[in-house]
């Protein structure tokens, strides 16, 4: 992969005044702040803010600049990054965050600064049909694609049936050739979700909302 070269303004937070240990403090202080909100995080998505029209800013394999390699890109202004919930301080003292995004469908870490929230929508509770197709016992047997879902937006994967547990990867916008488990959960409101395979999910599954997956 082509090296980018490495780009100051989207990646170096600004050096906290003081002494070392205050800006320490206060850095260790923020990210504890942080942390309690990475459940409701997960939820909403944000803009790439601070960076200049003529940049970009880096998403890197591990948080920090010293020591990553860059694995994507995200330009000044773009929309609908997902931040999965996990936070770390890097060496410099700034807080990164894991995110997904189409432009990065694998994840990768930015520096938490450059990220504003986005206005939040309520997704609405849609119950599953009786005669959902995934109640098939040869569900597992076809294949499906993502729809429902807007062409700037994302289906976000989980760790578990429902919107409370972690995001582990993403499904773009009409993606194709998704293969599911055989499993299924229904929650309280209804709603059936799906265990998919992914070669790159963690443990190589996931849950998906069923409303958005169609067989082919």
């Amino acid at each position: 992969m082509t090296c980018l070269p490495d780009t100051p303004r989207a990646d170096r937070p600004p050096r906290l005044p003081g002494s070392g240990a205050l800006a320490a403090a206060i850095a260790a202080l923020a990210l504890m702040l942080l942390m309690p909100l990475a459940a409701a995080a997960s939820e909403v998505t944000y803009r790439v803010t601070g960076v200049a029209s003529n940049d970009v800013l880096n998403v890197r394999d591990r948080p920090g600049v010293p020591g990553s390699r860059i694995v994507g890109i995200l330009p000044p202004g773009e929309r609908g990054v997902v931040w999965d919930g996990q936070a770390r301080r890097a060496g410099d003292g700034g807080t990164w965050w894991r995110i997904f995004h189409p432009r990065v469908p694998d994840g990768g870490w930015v520096n938490a600064r450059f990220l504003t929230e986005e206005a939040r929508q309520a997704a609405p509770v849609t119950p599953e049909a009786p005669d959902s197709p995934f109640m098939d016992h040869t569900a597992h047997e076809r294949l499906y694609h993502v729809t429902g879902v807007a062409a700037n937006d994302v289906l976000n994967i989980r760790s578990g049936p429902g919107v409370n547990n972690p995001i582990v990867g993403i499904f773009q916008p009409q993606q194709r050739g998704i293969e599911i488990t055989g499993r299924i959960h229904t929650l309280s409101s209804g709603a059936v979700w799906v265990e998919v395979v992914g070669p790159n999910l963690r443990g190589g599954t996931g849950w998906v909302n069923g409303r958005f997956l169609t067989p082919h």
